[in-house]
């Protein structure tokens, strides 16, 4: 009976049936690559000349080497049948086969620590928590890693160790109190030190806000950042999303931006009336269009432009088109009253807005506290610094903050990461749509103080300060030397000729 069942086992790697397996392996990737492409390309001439016969020479090698392996089985079943005795003892060449897999597997994670361990091993944090953070993470990668390894290498082992024996029954060990005390008990231990560890650590960086932070407002949308620092008042100004503008993006509390979004609310609501006014007119045209455009094979040669118009004269006739206006009216007059109704608080719009100012880069001093106070247009991001191990949501309608010490500037970065075009960015690590992957704003950690203040002086405010005022005698002394130039101008070219 064992002899037929080895038989009937090794019938399976035949040739025959090998080649079949492999057939129907193949055939859904051979599938997937053509439901993969969307164009149908033109039949090609049949030319080997182009063909990379390296390639198909190993394929041909590697068949020709399954096909032996298959027929090897074929041999060996029909040596076991005819001698009754076992070729290959699989239940001890599995138990090598273990032994060699765990081998290679040291090798490899040796090799792995040696030559790219320091991308695991983190350990270069730029701010003053992160190396707290840099530690945790050593700590639990180090019990992981020791627990992984004894365990996999007991695995491996047991198999060669206890591997079948026909000669040997195996020993049925049911139950031990004491064993299942320590692997459950230490475990535990090591896992509430972890746990304890990891929520002492995000406590104290984000329990409360230090004091003499300074504040930098980071506002998120799709795709990207904008970083608001406050003016020379030090103070921030008011904003509303209902502010929020092309001419106004983070919804700012400046009357100029506000009072133009409202004279655009009610362009619009004006548009709409007339739209709503002109509806009837609107419908005949578009039923004489489409009655025109349908007329010979202009439907099936222009299939969109068919649809369109067969929309829109369903539309106009049936009342829908007025509808959908009357709702975008609707909407927009909601816009309008809560603009008018936050534009009459004079304790939002009290200027504070006007000498601040918004970035596209953040710059930061070496070893100076900063809060940053997250706020997102749209839909959930995450403000992500790696370098300096921060992290938190952005989420709208909610406000979120994080505070750090940066501890070396760029260039110092740069000089220790041997990479002189080096940047610290700030990330977005949350799937917030398609161009998500692209969606970050540098970060500069400057030496001093003056540095920041050069920078922070040429950015521009959101509203520009007036432009001074001249002296009542500046105007004539300005027309008098261009008057008293004139003059000497004509007489040196006199001279001159």
């Amino acid at each position: 009976m064992k002899n037929y069942l080895l038989t009937k086992t090794a019938s399976v790697f035949s040739s025959k049936n090998f080649l079949t397996v492999l057939i129907f392996i193949f055939l859904p990737f051979v599938a997937m690559a053509q439901a993969a492409s969307d164009v149908v390309q033109p039949p090609k001439e049949f030319d080997p000349s182009g063909w990379n016969w390296v390639s198909i020479c190993y394929i041909v090698l590697a068949v020709l080497i399954l096909l032996i392996i298959a027929r090897v089985f074929d041999i060996g079943s029909l040596t076991e049948k005819v001698t009754g005795r076992k070729v290959i003892n699989w239940d001890k060449a599995n138990g090598w086969i273990a032994i060699l897999f765990l081998i290679g597997s040291i090798a490899g994670v040796w090799y792995e620590m040696i030559y790219h361990g320091k991308h695991v091993m983190i350990g270069n944090s730029y701010s003053e928590h992160g190396e707290t953070i840099d530690s945790m993470f050593n700590w639990t990668f180090g019990f992981t890693f020791v627990v992984f390894a004894i365990t996999e290498a007991l695995l491996f082992y047991f198999m060669f160790r206890y591997s079948y024996r026909e000669n040997k029954k195996a020993l049925y060990y049911f139950h031990n109190n004491k064993l299942e005390l320590v692997w459950t008990v230490v475990p535990a231990i090591v896992l509430t030190f972890l746990v304890l560890r990891g929520f002492n650590t995000w406590s104290r960086i984000t329990a409360e806000r230090p004091k003499n932070s300074q504040e930098i407002e980071v506002f998120a949308y799709q795709f990207g950042w904008k970083a608001r620092y406050a003016g020379a008042d030090n103070k921030f100004g008011a904003h509303h999303f209902t502010f929020i503008s092309g001419k106004n993006p983070l919804g700012l509390a400046v009357d100029g931006n506000v009072d133009s979004l409202v004279a655009e609310l009610q362009a619009d609501i004006k548009g709409i009336d007339a739209k709503i006014a002109s509806a009837p007119d609107s419908a005949k045209s578009w039923e004489k269009q489409f009655a025109a455009f349908n007329v010979g094979s202009n439907a099936a040669a222009y299939p969109a432009v068919y649809k369109d118009l067969k929309t829109k004269m369903q539309e106009g006739n049936s009342g829908a088109y007025v509808e959908r206006l009357k709702k975008d009216k609707r909407r927009k007059n909601t816009t309008l009253n809560r603009v008018l109704t936050y534009r009459k608080d004079n304790g939002i719009f009290n200027n504070a807005a006007n000498d601040d100012k918004v970035t596209t880069e953040i710059v930061l001093v070496k070893g100076k506290s900063y809060t940053f106070n997250f706020r997102a247009r749209d839909v959930i991001h995450s403000a992500w610094f790696p370098d300096f191990r921060g992290q938190m949501n952005v989420v709208p309608g909610m406000a979120t903050w994080f505070s750090f010490v940066p501890t070396k500037t760029t260039a110092q970065a740069r000089i220790e990461k041997n990479n002189p075009e080096f940047e610290f960015y700030l990330y977005c690590n949350k799937i917030c749509g398609a161009a998500h992957y692209n969606m970050k704003i540098k970060m500069t950690v400057v030496e001093s103080e003056a540095e920041y203040n050069t920078w922070l002086a040429a950015q521009p405010a959101v509203v520009a300060p007036p432009a001074p005022a001249t002296a009542p005698g500046d105007d004539k002394k300005e027309q008098g030397k261009d008057s008293g130039s004139a003059p000497q101008k004509m007489a040196m070219i006199t001279k001159t000729r």
